[in-house]
């Protein structure tokens, strides 16, 4: 997979049961949200991805996230999965997850983690945490890695989204800022609409 799969905005599902995951899947593609990362720290989340790839409609692109070994990997690509994103970089989970035919998401911070990322095959490089370095950082890093792919993850807000955007990242990850869930996975519609709303704009997606 290349850029053109990319979604800019990637909402993070982490701790919540199957059913739980789709009534907000359901909600956050209609507010026009098109990528949801199921982690493997989540309740069932294999039966999970398998459930959203069944039910959101086509155009809904479901990953595997906080991905730690090649047989994760590949039990997230026989449940559905199209990218599997991990916290680290660990080669041998890049090579199965291209081995798959899946988007490979690697999380990184340092520019050697980074090179080694890209080196080892990764399409986007996850960086992790974020929020504890700013928007800055990465126009720092772009600066000798002008073609770098980036997905901006960690304590996200609708301001950093737009920040990270403009420093050059291709897409952000999102959990609880935008969720706003309770511990059951029950939420409010409306509030639920108004937060994608935000992030949405942030990253330049909103219709």
């Amino acid at each position: 997979m290349t850029d053109p799969d990319l979604s800019p905005l990637t909402v993070v599902y982490r701790g919540m049961a199957p059913q739980q995951v789709l009534r907000l899947s359901e909600a956050l593609h209609q507010a026009g949200v098109r990528s949801f990362e199921v982690t493997m720290t989540g309740e069932r989340p294999m039966e999970t991805i398998e459930l959203l790839s069944r039910e959101l409609p086509g155009d809904a692109l479901i990953g595997a996230g906080t991905v730690s070994t090649p047989e994760q990997v590949s039990a997230s690509a026989a449940a559905g999965a199209r990218f599997a994103v991990s916290p680290h970089f660990d080669a041998e989970v890049v090579e199965r997850t291209r081995e798959e035919g899946l988007l490979s998401v690697p999380g990184a911070f340092t520019p050697t983690e980074i090179m080694a990322a890209r080196k080892a095959g990764a399409d986007v490089v996850k960086v992790f945490p974020i929020n504890a370095v700013g928007a800055d950082y990465l126009r720092q890093l772009r600066g000798p890695m002008p073609d770098l792919v980036v997905m901006a993850s960690g304590g996200v807000t609708p301001a950093l989204a737009a920040e990270v955007v403009a420093a050059g990242a291709a897409c952000v990850a999102v959990g609880h800022h935008l969720l706003g869930a309770a511990p059951d996975g029950t939420f409010d519609p409306a509030e639920l609409r108004v937060r994608t709303g935000e992030f949405l704009r942030a990253v330049g997606a909103a219709s």
